[in-house]
Formats: structure tokens, C-alpha cells, sequence
């Protein structure tokens, strides 16, 4: 990966953008249902779910999370380096 696009991708990571009340989508059964909208950079992903607005964004906001640890695989996100500091 080139410089520039990894770092726009450490740059931009997944964000809850929104969470709110909807109607129900065609063919599906449910009272209380929600939309909830996540971005990363241009890329935008539309979802929808069963619950009150609260528990909505609580999973949603879990959703978030697992993606952007799935964005640095197996290894993980990047470690913080420490700064060496030179003795006087």
C-alpha cells in the first residue's frame, strides 16, 4: 500500500454518524425499528435494527469498533513507541 493511502486509512477510521427512528422496512415485522449510519471516509454503510434508539446505538457503536480492529488484521492496531530519551 502507498504511503499516502495508508495513511488515509489510519486516518480515517469507521464513525457512528447517526442513529434514528424509522419505519419498518418492507417485509420485515417488528415494532420499534432504526437506521443507523456509519462512515469511513467516502465508504458509508446503512443498517438497520430492532430496538429503542438507545440499544441501537450502543450496538452500533460495538459495530464500529469491531470494524476498525478488523482494518489492522491478526496483528492488531499499531502499537504506541515509546521515545528514547538520551541520557544527559
Amino acid at each position: 500500500m502507498p504511503g499516502t493511502e495508508e495513511s488515509d486509512f489510519v486516518a480515517n477510521p469507521f464513525e457512528l454518524i447517526s442513529v434514528d427512528e424509522t419505519k419498518t422496512p418492507t417485509g420485515m415485522e417488528g415494532d420499534k425499528w432504526c437506521k443507523y449510519i456509519i462512515k469511513q471516509g467516502d465508504n458509508e454503510i446503512v443498517g438497520y435494527a430492532v430496538g429503542s434508539a438507545r440499544k441501537v446505538k450502543k450496538e452500533a457503536k460495538e459495530k464500529v469498533i469491531e470494524l476498525n480492529l478488523r482494518r489492522y488484521g491478526k496483528k492488531g492496531p499499531p502499537k504506541p513507541v515509546k521515545a528514547k530519551v538520551k541520557a544527559a
